[in-house]
Protein backbone atom coordinates (compact mmCIF):
# COMPACT_ATOMS: atom_id res chain seq x y z
CA UNK A 1 0.00 0.00 0.00
CA UNK A 2 1.30 3.44 -0.88
CA UNK A 3 2.47 5.56 2.02
CA UNK A 4 -0.25 8.16 2.46
CA UNK A 5 1.38 10.10 5.31
CA UNK A 6 5.01 11.20 5.17
CA UNK A 7 6.88 12.03 8.37
CA UNK A 8 10.25 13.58 9.06
CA UNK A 9 11.86 15.61 11.83
CA UNK A 10 13.76 18.85 11.22
CA UNK A 11 15.63 20.23 14.25
CA UNK A 12 13.01 18.96 16.66
CA UNK A 13 10.03 19.90 14.47
CA UNK A 14 7.99 17.01 13.09
CA UNK A 15 6.73 17.65 9.57
CA UNK A 16 3.69 15.53 8.74
CA UNK A 17 2.62 15.52 5.09
CA UNK A 18 -0.60 14.20 3.57
CA UNK A 19 0.38 12.51 0.32
CA UNK A 20 -2.61 11.05 -1.50
CA UNK A 21 -2.98 12.88 -4.80
CA UNK A 22 -4.99 14.42 -6.22
CA UNK A 23 -7.23 15.58 -3.35
CA UNK A 24 -5.67 14.02 -0.22
CA UNK A 25 -8.99 12.46 0.76
CA UNK A 26 -9.18 11.53 4.42
CA UNK A 27 -9.83 7.85 3.78
CA UNK A 28 -9.58 5.17 6.47
CA UNK A 29 -5.93 4.38 5.60
CA UNK A 30 -5.06 8.09 5.64
CA UNK A 31 -6.70 8.54 9.04
CA UNK A 32 -4.91 5.50 10.42
CA UNK A 33 -1.59 6.85 9.16
CA UNK A 34 -2.17 10.25 10.76
CA UNK A 35 -3.21 8.67 14.05
CA UNK A 36 -0.02 6.60 14.18
CA UNK A 37 2.21 9.56 13.33
CA UNK A 38 0.68 11.88 15.92
CA UNK A 39 0.91 9.15 18.54
CA UNK A 40 4.64 8.92 17.79
CA UNK A 41 4.99 12.69 17.97
CA UNK A 42 3.22 12.82 21.31
CA UNK A 43 5.43 10.12 22.80
CA UNK A 44 8.80 11.32 21.49
CA UNK A 45 10.51 13.77 23.91
CA UNK A 46 12.91 14.89 21.17
CA UNK A 47 10.04 16.32 19.14
CA UNK A 48 9.05 19.77 20.37
CA UNK A 49 6.34 20.74 17.85
CA UNK A 50 4.63 19.50 14.70
CA UNK A 51 3.67 20.93 11.32
CA UNK A 52 0.78 19.37 9.40
CA UNK A 53 0.77 20.07 5.67
CA UNK A 54 0.09 18.35 2.36
CA UNK A 55 1.70 17.46 -0.94
CA UNK A 56 0.11 18.16 -4.31
CA UNK A 57 -2.21 20.91 -5.45
CA UNK A 58 -4.32 21.17 -2.28
CA UNK A 59 -4.33 20.45 1.41
CA UNK A 60 -7.39 18.18 1.44
CA UNK A 61 -10.85 18.09 -0.11
CA UNK A 62 -12.07 16.23 2.97
CA UNK A 63 -13.63 12.84 3.60
CA UNK A 64 -14.03 10.15 0.97
CA UNK A 65 -17.83 10.21 0.65
CA UNK A 66 -17.82 6.70 -0.80
CA UNK A 67 -17.11 5.53 2.76
CA UNK A 68 -20.31 7.11 4.09
CA UNK A 69 -22.35 4.09 3.03
CA UNK A 70 -20.18 1.70 5.04
CA UNK A 71 -19.49 1.23 8.77
CA UNK A 72 -16.90 3.75 9.95
CA UNK A 73 -13.37 2.40 10.42
CA UNK A 74 -11.46 3.58 13.46
CA UNK A 75 -10.08 6.06 13.84
CA UNK A 76 -13.02 8.09 12.63
CA UNK A 77 -12.38 11.65 11.52
CA UNK A 78 -13.83 13.08 14.75
CA UNK A 79 -11.55 10.79 16.76
CA UNK A 80 -8.55 11.86 14.69
CA UNK A 81 -9.30 15.56 15.13
CA UNK A 82 -9.61 15.10 18.88
CA UNK A 83 -6.35 13.14 18.89
CA UNK A 84 -4.50 15.93 17.10
CA UNK A 85 -6.02 18.60 19.33
CA UNK A 86 -4.98 16.62 22.42
CA UNK A 87 -1.34 16.43 21.32
CA UNK A 88 1.00 17.62 24.07
CA UNK A 89 3.20 19.40 21.50
CA UNK A 90 2.02 22.48 19.60
CA UNK A 91 0.59 21.49 16.22
CA UNK A 92 0.71 23.98 13.32
CA UNK A 93 -1.54 23.32 10.31
CA UNK A 94 -0.09 24.87 7.17
CA UNK A 95 -2.47 24.61 4.23
CA UNK A 96 -2.38 25.57 0.58
CA UNK A 97 -4.92 25.29 -2.22
CA UNK A 98 -8.18 23.99 -0.82
CA UNK A 99 -8.89 22.91 2.74
CA UNK A 100 -12.50 21.74 2.56
CA UNK A 101 -14.85 19.74 4.74
CA UNK A 102 -12.90 17.24 6.77
CA UNK A 103 -9.68 18.86 5.56
CA UNK A 104 -10.85 22.15 7.06
CA UNK A 105 -11.75 20.35 10.28
CA UNK A 106 -8.19 19.02 10.54
CA UNK A 107 -7.03 22.63 10.29
CA UNK A 108 -9.44 23.64 13.04
CA UNK A 109 -8.18 20.83 15.28
CA UNK A 110 -4.60 22.09 15.07
CA UNK A 111 -3.38 24.57 17.69
CA UNK A 112 -2.10 27.17 15.22
CA UNK A 113 -3.00 27.80 11.58
CA UNK A 114 -1.03 29.18 8.63
CA UNK A 115 -1.93 29.39 4.96
CA UNK A 116 -0.33 30.17 1.64
CA UNK A 117 -1.64 33.24 -0.17
CA UNK A 118 -3.59 31.06 -2.64
CA UNK A 119 -5.32 28.98 0.04
CA UNK A 120 -9.07 28.70 0.50
CA UNK A 121 -10.96 27.33 3.49
CA UNK A 122 -14.52 26.01 3.52
CA UNK A 123 -17.04 23.69 5.19
CA UNK A 124 -19.45 22.91 2.32
CA UNK A 125 -21.07 19.77 3.78
CA UNK A 126 -24.55 21.33 3.53
CA UNK A 127 -24.24 20.84 -0.25
CA UNK A 128 -24.29 17.11 0.50
CA UNK A 129 -27.17 17.42 2.94
CA UNK A 130 -24.86 17.07 5.94
CA UNK A 131 -23.50 19.04 8.86
CA UNK A 132 -19.77 19.08 9.53
CA UNK A 133 -19.14 15.86 11.38
CA UNK A 134 -15.67 16.19 12.94
CA UNK A 135 -16.10 19.15 15.25
CA UNK A 136 -16.47 21.85 12.63
CA UNK A 137 -19.71 23.23 14.07
CA UNK A 138 -18.10 23.42 17.51
CA UNK A 139 -14.60 24.68 16.70
CA UNK A 140 -15.33 27.20 13.94
CA UNK A 141 -17.63 29.47 16.01
CA UNK A 142 -15.03 29.39 18.78
CA UNK A 143 -12.55 30.95 16.38
CA UNK A 144 -14.67 33.40 14.37
CA UNK A 145 -18.00 33.68 16.18
CA UNK A 146 -21.41 32.22 15.44
CA UNK A 147 -22.51 34.71 12.78
CA UNK A 148 -19.48 34.27 10.52
CA UNK A 149 -19.36 30.52 11.14
CA UNK A 150 -22.99 30.11 10.12
CA UNK A 151 -22.53 32.24 7.01
CA UNK A 152 -19.60 30.09 5.95
CA UNK A 153 -21.25 26.74 6.59
CA UNK A 154 -24.75 27.51 5.29
CA UNK A 155 -23.54 29.26 2.14
CA UNK A 156 -21.16 26.35 1.36
CA UNK A 157 -18.73 28.95 -0.02
CA UNK A 158 -15.03 29.04 0.77
CA UNK A 159 -12.98 32.04 1.89
CA UNK A 160 -9.57 33.24 0.75
CA UNK A 161 -6.52 33.25 2.99
CA UNK A 162 -6.56 37.02 3.49
CA UNK A 163 -10.18 36.91 4.66
CA UNK A 164 -9.41 33.99 6.96
CA UNK A 165 -6.53 35.98 8.45
CA UNK A 166 -8.59 39.14 8.87
CA UNK A 167 -11.35 37.38 10.81
CA UNK A 168 -8.96 35.51 13.05
CA UNK A 169 -9.34 32.03 11.60
CA UNK A 170 -5.64 31.70 10.80
CA UNK A 171 -2.55 33.12 12.47
CA UNK A 172 -0.69 34.22 9.37
CA UNK A 173 -0.12 33.99 5.62
CA UNK A 174 3.20 32.57 4.48
CA UNK A 175 4.85 34.27 1.52
CA UNK A 176 7.29 31.99 -0.24
CA UNK A 177 7.80 28.33 0.68
CA UNK A 178 4.97 27.22 2.95
CA UNK A 179 6.86 24.35 4.57
CA UNK A 180 9.88 26.45 5.47
CA UNK A 181 7.68 29.22 6.81
CA UNK A 182 5.67 26.79 8.91
CA UNK A 183 8.77 25.13 10.38
CA UNK A 184 10.17 28.55 11.29
CA UNK A 185 6.84 29.48 12.91
CA UNK A 186 6.88 26.23 14.93
CA UNK A 187 10.49 26.82 16.01
CA UNK A 188 9.51 30.29 17.24
CA UNK A 189 6.68 28.76 19.26
CA UNK A 190 9.17 26.44 20.94
CA UNK A 191 11.66 29.24 21.61
CA UNK A 192 8.91 31.39 23.12
CA UNK A 193 7.71 28.43 25.20
CA UNK A 194 4.25 28.58 23.60
CA UNK A 195 2.61 25.21 23.97
CA UNK A 196 -0.59 23.73 22.59
CA UNK A 197 -3.57 26.05 22.12
CA UNK A 198 -6.61 23.77 21.84
CA UNK A 199 -9.49 25.37 19.96
CA UNK A 200 -11.91 23.61 22.28
CA UNK A 201 -10.78 25.85 25.15
CA UNK A 202 -11.40 29.09 23.25
CA UNK A 203 -14.66 30.69 24.43
CA UNK A 204 -13.83 34.27 23.49
CA UNK A 205 -16.73 34.55 21.07
CA UNK A 206 -19.20 33.07 23.55
CA UNK A 207 -18.74 35.70 26.25
CA UNK A 208 -21.53 37.84 24.79
CA UNK A 209 -24.48 35.46 25.14
CA UNK A 210 -26.90 37.98 23.63
CA UNK A 211 -24.80 38.39 20.48
CA UNK A 212 -24.63 34.61 20.09
CA UNK A 213 -28.39 34.28 20.50
CA UNK A 214 -28.96 37.09 17.99
CA UNK A 215 -26.76 35.35 15.42
CA UNK A 216 -28.71 32.12 15.86
CA UNK A 217 -32.07 33.90 15.52
CA UNK A 218 -30.89 35.75 12.41
CA UNK A 219 -29.75 32.51 10.79
CA UNK A 220 -33.05 30.79 11.57
CA UNK A 221 -35.02 33.70 10.12
CA UNK A 222 -32.92 33.59 6.98
CA UNK A 223 -33.74 29.91 6.52
CA UNK A 224 -37.50 30.38 6.77
CA UNK A 225 -39.01 28.55 3.81
CA UNK A 226 -35.72 26.87 2.85
CA UNK A 227 -36.57 23.33 1.69
CA UNK A 228 -33.19 21.90 2.69
CA UNK A 229 -32.88 19.85 5.85
CA UNK A 230 -29.21 20.30 6.76
CA UNK A 231 -28.93 24.10 7.24
CA UNK A 232 -31.29 24.07 10.21
CA UNK A 233 -29.25 21.28 11.78
CA UNK A 234 -26.12 23.40 11.36
CA UNK A 235 -27.83 26.23 13.25
CA UNK A 236 -28.79 23.82 16.03
CA UNK A 237 -25.20 22.63 16.35
CA UNK A 238 -23.72 26.12 16.42
CA UNK A 239 -26.30 27.18 18.99
CA UNK A 240 -25.30 24.43 21.42
CA UNK A 241 -21.59 25.18 20.92
CA UNK A 242 -21.99 28.06 23.36
CA UNK A 243 -24.45 26.29 25.65
CA UNK A 244 -22.92 22.87 26.22
CA UNK A 245 -19.48 21.65 27.31
CA UNK A 246 -17.29 20.91 24.29
CA UNK A 247 -17.58 17.11 24.46
CA UNK A 248 -21.37 17.35 24.80
CA UNK A 249 -21.40 19.67 21.79
CA UNK A 250 -19.43 17.09 19.81
CA UNK A 251 -21.95 14.42 20.79
CA UNK A 252 -24.80 16.68 19.65
CA UNK A 253 -23.02 17.27 16.33
CA UNK A 254 -22.38 13.54 15.91
CA UNK A 255 -26.08 12.82 16.35
CA UNK A 256 -27.02 15.58 13.89
CA UNK A 257 -24.54 14.21 11.35
CA UNK A 258 -25.93 10.68 11.69
CA UNK A 259 -29.50 11.90 11.25
CA UNK A 260 -28.55 13.94 8.20
CA UNK A 261 -26.64 11.01 6.71
CA UNK A 262 -29.80 8.90 6.74
CA UNK A 263 -32.06 11.69 5.48
CA UNK A 264 -33.40 11.22 1.92
CA UNK A 265 -32.04 14.63 0.90
CA UNK A 266 -28.47 13.72 1.82
CA UNK A 267 -28.77 10.37 0.08
CA UNK A 268 -30.01 12.18 -3.04
CA UNK A 269 -27.43 14.97 -2.92
CA UNK A 270 -24.54 12.55 -2.45
CA UNK A 271 -25.92 10.46 -5.30
CA UNK A 272 -25.88 13.46 -7.66
CA UNK A 273 -22.39 14.42 -6.48
CA UNK A 274 -21.07 10.97 -7.43
CA UNK A 275 -23.11 10.88 -10.65
CA UNK A 276 -21.48 14.12 -11.78
CA UNK A 277 -18.08 12.51 -11.36
CA UNK A 278 -18.95 9.29 -13.19
CA UNK A 279 -20.80 10.70 -16.20
CA UNK A 280 -19.08 10.78 -19.57
CA UNK A 281 -17.72 14.18 -20.60
CA UNK A 282 -19.52 13.72 -23.93
CA UNK A 283 -22.78 14.17 -22.01
CA UNK A 284 -21.96 16.89 -19.48
CA UNK A 285 -19.11 19.36 -19.17
CA UNK A 286 -18.18 21.71 -16.36
CA UNK A 287 -17.64 25.31 -17.43
CA UNK A 288 -16.97 28.06 -14.87
CA UNK A 289 -18.00 25.65 -12.12
CA UNK A 290 -21.38 25.01 -13.81
CA UNK A 291 -22.37 21.69 -15.39
CA UNK A 292 -23.97 21.89 -18.83
CA UNK A 293 -25.19 19.23 -21.28
CA UNK A 294 -22.88 18.81 -24.26
CA UNK A 295 -23.88 19.02 -27.92
CA UNK A 296 -24.93 16.69 -29.48
CA UNK A 297 -25.16 13.73 -27.06
CA UNK A 298 -26.07 15.47 -23.83
CA UNK A 299 -28.47 17.85 -25.54
CA UNK A 300 -30.15 14.93 -27.31
CA UNK A 301 -30.87 13.23 -23.98
CA UNK A 302 -32.08 16.54 -22.55
CA UNK A 303 -34.56 16.87 -25.42
CA UNK A 304 -35.83 13.34 -24.85
CA UNK A 305 -36.40 13.98 -21.15
CA UNK A 306 -38.22 17.25 -21.81
CA UNK A 307 -40.43 15.57 -24.41
CA UNK A 308 -41.27 12.68 -22.05
CA UNK A 309 -42.23 15.05 -19.28
CA UNK A 310 -44.36 17.17 -21.63
CA UNK A 311 -46.16 14.13 -23.06
CA UNK A 312 -47.05 12.94 -19.58
CA UNK A 313 -48.28 16.42 -18.64
CA UNK A 314 -50.39 16.64 -21.80
CA UNK A 315 -51.91 13.25 -20.99
CA UNK A 316 -52.95 14.61 -17.61
CA UNK A 317 -54.55 17.63 -19.29
CA UNK A 318 -56.49 15.30 -21.57
CA UNK A 319 -57.82 13.58 -18.44
CA UNK A 320 -59.08 16.86 -17.00
CA UNK A 321 -56.14 18.46 -15.19
CA UNK A 322 -55.23 22.05 -16.07
CA UNK A 323 -51.80 23.32 -17.10
CA UNK A 324 -51.27 25.86 -14.29
CA UNK A 325 -52.01 23.21 -11.66
CA UNK A 326 -49.56 20.78 -13.25
CA UNK A 327 -46.87 23.43 -13.52
CA UNK A 328 -47.54 24.59 -9.97
CA UNK A 329 -47.34 21.05 -8.63
CA UNK A 330 -43.92 20.51 -10.20
CA UNK A 331 -42.67 23.89 -8.97
CA UNK A 332 -43.85 22.86 -5.50
CA UNK A 333 -41.90 19.63 -5.98
CA UNK A 334 -38.76 21.67 -6.64
CA UNK A 335 -38.55 22.39 -10.38
CA UNK A 336 -37.81 25.96 -11.40
CA UNK A 337 -40.72 25.80 -13.85
CA UNK A 338 -43.31 23.29 -14.89
CA UNK A 339 -43.55 21.32 -18.16
CA UNK A 340 -45.76 24.04 -19.69
CA UNK A 341 -43.43 26.83 -18.59
CA UNK A 342 -45.33 28.08 -15.55
CA UNK A 343 -43.33 29.21 -12.51
CA UNK A 344 -46.05 29.87 -9.94
CA UNK A 345 -46.01 27.45 -7.04
CA UNK A 346 -49.25 25.63 -6.27
CA UNK A 347 -50.27 22.92 -3.84
CA UNK A 348 -48.39 19.66 -4.02
CA UNK A 349 -50.07 17.01 -6.12
CA UNK A 350 -48.60 13.57 -5.49
CA UNK A 351 -50.28 11.95 -8.50
CA UNK A 352 -48.87 14.59 -10.86
CA UNK A 353 -45.42 14.22 -9.30
CA UNK A 354 -45.38 10.43 -9.55
CA UNK A 355 -46.72 10.30 -13.09
CA UNK A 356 -44.20 12.80 -14.42
CA UNK A 357 -41.29 11.19 -12.56
CA UNK A 358 -42.39 7.79 -13.85
CA UNK A 359 -42.43 9.13 -17.41
CA UNK A 360 -38.89 10.41 -16.96
CA UNK A 361 -37.88 7.03 -15.55
CA UNK A 362 -39.28 5.24 -18.60
CA UNK A 363 -37.40 7.54 -20.98
CA UNK A 364 -34.26 7.31 -18.88
CA UNK A 365 -34.41 3.52 -18.99
CA UNK A 366 -34.77 3.67 -22.78
CA UNK A 367 -31.68 5.89 -22.95
CA UNK A 368 -29.74 3.32 -20.94
CA UNK A 369 -30.98 0.42 -23.07
CA UNK A 370 -30.08 2.22 -26.29
CA UNK A 371 -26.64 3.27 -25.08
CA UNK A 372 -27.41 6.98 -25.15
CA UNK A 373 -26.09 7.00 -21.59
CA UNK A 374 -24.01 4.43 -19.74
CA UNK A 375 -25.92 4.12 -16.47
CA UNK A 376 -29.09 5.30 -14.69
CA UNK A 377 -27.17 7.86 -12.63
CA UNK A 378 -26.23 9.61 -15.91
CA UNK A 379 -29.94 10.35 -16.37
CA UNK A 380 -30.08 11.82 -12.88
CA UNK A 381 -27.12 14.12 -13.50
CA UNK A 382 -28.56 15.26 -16.83
CA UNK A 383 -32.02 15.81 -15.35
CA UNK A 384 -30.60 17.98 -12.57
CA UNK A 385 -28.49 20.13 -14.88
CA UNK A 386 -30.56 20.10 -18.07
CA UNK A 387 -34.21 20.19 -17.01
CA UNK A 388 -33.85 21.65 -13.48
CA UNK A 389 -34.91 18.47 -11.69
CA UNK A 390 -34.47 19.40 -8.00
CA UNK A 391 -31.02 18.39 -6.87
CA UNK A 392 -32.24 17.56 -3.38
CA UNK A 393 -34.46 14.86 -4.93
CA UNK A 394 -31.52 13.29 -6.76
CA UNK A 395 -32.92 13.05 -10.30
CA UNK A 396 -35.81 10.90 -11.57
CA UNK A 397 -34.16 7.49 -11.16
CA UNK A 398 -33.05 8.22 -7.59
CA UNK A 399 -36.36 9.93 -6.73
CA UNK A 400 -38.27 6.87 -7.92
CA UNK A 401 -36.01 4.60 -5.90
CA UNK A 402 -36.43 6.74 -2.77
CA UNK A 403 -40.22 6.68 -3.20
CA UNK A 404 -40.27 2.88 -3.56
CA UNK A 405 -39.78 1.10 -6.87
CA UNK A 406 -42.21 -1.73 -6.16
CA UNK A 407 -45.07 0.61 -5.36
CA UNK A 408 -44.32 2.78 -8.39
CA UNK A 409 -44.22 -0.24 -10.70
CA UNK A 410 -47.63 -1.33 -9.40
CA UNK A 411 -49.06 2.11 -10.24
CA UNK A 412 -47.37 2.15 -13.65
CA UNK A 413 -48.98 -1.15 -14.59
CA UNK A 414 -52.33 0.57 -14.13
CA UNK A 415 -51.30 3.76 -15.91
CA UNK A 416 -49.81 1.92 -18.90
CA UNK A 417 -53.26 0.62 -19.72
CA UNK A 418 -54.02 4.22 -20.67
CA UNK A 419 -50.73 5.13 -22.37
CA UNK A 420 -47.38 3.57 -23.26
CA UNK A 421 -45.81 6.63 -21.63
CA UNK A 422 -45.80 4.58 -18.42
CA UNK A 423 -44.96 1.16 -19.88
CA UNK A 424 -42.83 -0.60 -17.24
CA UNK A 425 -39.27 -0.94 -18.58
CA UNK A 426 -37.14 -4.05 -18.05
CA UNK A 427 -34.58 -1.88 -16.28
CA UNK A 428 -37.10 -1.17 -13.52
CA UNK A 429 -37.63 -4.90 -13.01
CA UNK A 430 -33.86 -5.41 -12.82
CA UNK A 431 -33.53 -2.65 -10.24
CA UNK A 432 -36.29 -4.14 -8.10
CA UNK A 433 -34.56 -7.53 -8.12
CA UNK A 434 -31.45 -6.11 -6.45
CA UNK A 435 -31.38 -4.46 -3.03
CA UNK A 436 -29.18 -1.69 -4.45
CA UNK A 437 -31.85 -0.67 -6.95
CA UNK A 438 -30.66 1.35 -9.93
CA UNK A 439 -27.18 1.53 -8.41
CA UNK A 440 -26.81 -2.15 -9.27
CA UNK A 441 -27.52 -1.79 -12.98
CA UNK A 442 -25.63 0.05 -15.67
Amino acid sequence: MARLVRFRVIDGIAVVTLDAAPVNALSAPMRAGLWEVFSRIDGNPDIKAAVLMAAGRMFSAGADIREFSNPVSDPSLPQLCNHIEACSKPVVAAFHGLALGGGAELVLAAHYRLASSDARFGLPEVALGLVSGAGGTQRLPRLIGAERALQLMISTSSIEADVAHRIGLIDGIVQGDLGSGAVTFAQNLVEQNKGPRPTRDNRTHFQDARAHATAIAKARAGLDGNPLHAPDRVVDCVEVAALLPFDAGLAFEEDAFARCLEHPQSIALRHVFMAERKIDSALIEKVDNVFRPVVPMGKAVEARLRKAMRRAAENLVEKGANEPDIDGAMVAYGFRKGPFGGRTKADRNVEVERKLIAALLVEGAACVDEGAVQRPSDIDALAVHAISFPRRKGGPMRAAQSAGLIGLRKEMRVWEQDSEIWAVPDLLDEAINDARGFDAVG
